[in-house]
């Protein structure tokens, strides 16, 4: 396939028993270091593993994903932000296509792809609900993402091998991430830079899916001609009841999609509670930065 905005190519492999009759997980599984690694070796691991259970498997191919040469700072991150627009562009076409399961979008890969997970996965936690890292490199210099995007609630495991070369990469990454406050698991097995089965990764989403509920807050701005109105929402599972919104203004509503006029410009903090049923009850943050002259850009906290 061909990603039609920036002329990128991926693989897909969508089950043979797809149908429209439910909606379908999705995993991005990007590849590592060119030879050692490319989107059809991601595909050969993936598309028997997506067939027998279920899964659209995505294989991008990648710029950023260097590990033995990278660039200098601003050329691979501006490699990562190239691929971020490619990787996004193919899930929503994916979307436009298929009937996908919006809760259950991940995405994984091995070595170099570590690059591109953090880069694009962090800068998008509504896109992707949770990230699985294999033997992964890591430079701090590379991870663009402002902290006022990072959510807490994503799901982030890092896997690596008692003696492999990028252990101590795996141990810097994991120790840089929990110092921002992200929730991170990880996993020491035994060997080196080997790759992995694909059900170690499906294992950690599919834990994800039944014990860590989805909670997304999306907002936009309804008018364009009157900048400082934002929308909000909430998607969730299971779905979300008896909400109540702080607007970061002093203001609050019980509504469950609720319509908030800003004074001015700047940058809210926009608080969510909400109960999802049995008694279980939780809060959910999101700084939204509001434009006087222009449209609302959105992050999480």
């Amino acid at each position: 396939m061909v990603e039609q905005e920036t002329n990128r190519p991926y693989q897909l492999y969508v089950p043979s028993i797809y149908n429209t009759r439910r909606p379908w997980p999705v995993i991005v599984a990007c590849h590592g270091t060119e030879p050692y690694d490319n989107p059809a070796r991601q595909m050969s691991e993936w598309a028997q593993f997506g067939e027998d259970n279920g899964i659209i498997i995505v294989a991008p191919t990648l710029y950023a994903s260097k590990g033995d040469f990278p660039p200098p700072v601003d050329k691979q991150i501006a490699l990562q932000r190239e691929d971020e627009a490619a990787i996004l562009g193919m899930v929503r076409a994916v979307k436009n296509s298929h009937r996908i399961a919006e809760e259950r979008v991940f995405m994984t890969g091995w070595s170099a792809a570590a690059y591109d997970i953090l880069h694009t996965g962090m800068s998008h936690p509504d896109v992707f609900r949770a990230l699985l890292i294999r033997q992964g490199t890591f430079d701090e210099r590379f991870v663009d993402v402002p902290d006022r995007q990072l959510d807490r609630w994503q799901p982030i495991k890092i896997i690596y091998g008692s003696s492999d070369f990028l252990r101590d990469q795996a141990v810097a990454c994991i120790k840089w991430l929990r110092s921002r406050g992200q929730y991170v698991e990880e996993l020491e097995v035994a060997g080196s830079h080997r790759r992995l089965d694909p059900a170690t990764a499906w294992k950690f989403f599919s834990e994800v899916i039944a014990k860590r509920p989805w909670i997304r807050i999306r907002t936009w701005t309804p008018d364009p001609r009157n900048p400082l109105t934002i929308a909000f929402a909430v998607d969730a599972v299971p779905a979300a009841k008896n909400l109540k919104w702080f607007f970061g203004d002093g203001a609050d509503s019980f509504e469950a999609q609720p319509t908030h006029t800003y004074q001015t410009g700047g940058d809210y903090e926009v608080t969510l509670n909400v109960d999802l049923g049995g008694g279980k009850k939780y809060q959910r943050k999101r700084t939204v930065r509001v434009y006087a002259g222009g449209a609302a850009a959105s992050s999480v906290k």
